[in-house]
């Protein structure tokens, strides 16, 4: 066992012990390294300036680089890893081919959230070298970044104007297959950190050292992402200052990596980013796809976990309510065995589940869909991009393209927990897709069913007629479909 997290920056090796394993990667970058360039402007992983290049082996991505947020994960996550900061890239005082044409195209004005853009940008361009990015791709790509100067306009100019045959790698000049073999070896052993004033972290190596751990320290909080508690200690809301924490990370577990899409099945570990989702699913569940597209910023989605979605249970998590309509299940595991659960069984009220003290969340899984299955997923919010739903649906209907034969109804934001309203669902079977009034008789019921409340995001009248215009919008969508 380990007492040191072990990592690269920058090509170089790191080892971090004590009270520094408890800082949160931008702290340990900017206070102990003193690798400035990474900015903090809100602590959240909602404005991007933080963003730096983050390498590890996990899922369907070996050695994959991309764009995370440094202010919300904590340097436990980063044991194994390889990190490449703004510092890592500019070549013996010349530009790279991104800073410059954010020079070129004026994509600067103060300057402070530039970093972020750049490598933001890099994560694009490590995947697509060969071809010039459109202003779509880039618009995309960038959502996770925040600028209050330019109007955004240059920056969109200069990803544009980055020329596919002036790139070089930053990966390929900090990287190496030795730096992986070095990181692979340091993976086998579990970590465990402990200070008296901070706390301690874990890390096992094993499903079964996970075990042993939970059941030893049930009150121990599960990392994953960290994409949530992050914010929660960043604001204090969670292990104030001056608080001991106990964390076990699930970093080292590999046997919970990737997502397994099979004829009968899909399975997602508890390790899978929802990048991987989004990427594994597009064929077997497209509209799943597409919800996760907008689900955050990339540099959100390459380091949250669905399964930390899952666990975590708010009753607005944008993908509990897709969840639900496709009839998932919840794998719980212990040192006692694991046991699959509907998903829809697992919530007992608000925040609260079935998981036992001893369990932990390990897999979920749901079939793919068939050819007379429609599956249809809803987010609404104040914007597009990285926003919080008010209210989120999601819709499974099996229909021999004309009667409805089975149906999965659910609604996120409108209740305690996302609700299944299982009397709608009796009702939507046997409907003709053609007969409106059905239709809008459903939608009716819809309203009565859900129980909404008032909130900055919406009111309880709002949340109401948008739950039932949700289902009138999906009837007059595959009306359209099937009878165009």
């Amino acid at each position: 066992m380990r007492d040191a997290i072990v990592l690269y920056v920058n090509g170089a090796r790191r080892e971090v012990r004590g009270a520094a394993a408890f800082l949160t990667l931008s702290d340990w970058l900017r206070y102990e390294q003193r690798l400035t360039g990474t900015k903090v402007v809100c602590a959240e992983g909602d404005c991007g300036a933080c963003t730096v290049l983050l390498g590890r082996r996990s899922g369907d991505r070996p050695w994959r680089f991309d764009p995370i947020n440094a202010c919300i994960l904590t340097m436990a996550q980063l044991d194994g890893a390889h990190v490449l900061t703004i510092e890592s890239v500019e070549s013996n005082g010349a530009l790279h081919e991104v800073q410059r044409a954010m020079c070129d195209n004026h994509g600067s004005q103060c300057g402070f959230c530039t970093p972020g853009f750049v490598m933001a940008m890099l994560g694009h361009f490590e995947h697509n070298p060969k071809e010039r990015a459109t202003p779509k791709q880039v618009a995309n790509h960038l959502t996770g970044n925040l600028c209050r100067c330019t109007g955004y306009l240059p920056i969109l100019d200069a990803a544009v104007d980055v020329r596919p045959e002036a790139l070089e790698s930053v990966v390929a000049r900090h990287h190496s297959t030795q730096i992986e073999s070095a990181l692979d070896a340091i993976a086998r052993d579990s970590l465990h950190i402990e200070d008296p004033e901070r706390g301690a972290v874990h890390a096992p190596a094993t499903v079964s050292e996970l075990f042993a751990l939970r059941a030893k320290h049930p009150d121990a909080r599960i990392i994953a992402g960290n994409t949530d508690l992050g914010v929660m200690v960043n604001k204090q809301k969670l292990w104030p200052a001056g608080t001991a924490r106990r964390a076990i990370s699930l970093h080292l577990l590999h046997e919970l990596d990737g997502v397994k899409v099979e004829e009968a099945q899909v399975t997602i570990g508890a390790r899978a980013t929802l990048g991987e989702v989004e990427r594994a699913v597009k064929d077997a569940a497209p509209d799943f796809s597409r919800l996760l597209r907008v689900f955050a910023s990339p540099q959100i989605k390459n380091a949250g976990t669905l399964v930390g979605n899952v666990a975590n249970g708010s009753p607005i998590g944008d993908t509990i309510p897709s969840l639900y309509a496709l009839g998932a299940e919840v794998e719980l595991s212990s040192a006692r065995g694991a046991r699959w659960v509907p998903i829809d069984q697992f919530y007992l009220g608000y925040r609260k589940t079935q998981l036992a003290e001893d369990e932990v969340v390990t897999r979920v899984r749901f079939a793919p869909l068939g050819d007379k299955a429609l599956f249809r997923a809803f987010k609404i919010c104040q914007r597009r991009d990285l926003d919080i739903s008010y209210v989120g649906a999601a819709f499974y209907l099996a229909h021999d393209g004309e009667v409805i034969r089975e149906a999965r109804v659910a609604y996120g934001g409108v209740g305690p927990t996302v609700l299944r309203l299982r009397d709608v669902e009796r009702m939507l079977a046997g409907v003709a897709l053609r007969d409106e009034a059905a239709w809008e008789r459903v939608a009716e019921a819809i309203e009565r069913a859900v129980t909404p409340r008032s909130d900055l995001r919406g009111s309880e009248e709002g949340r109401r007629v948008l739950s039932g215009n949700l289902l009138r919008k999906l009837g007059y969508e595959l009306r359209g479909e099937v009878f165009a």
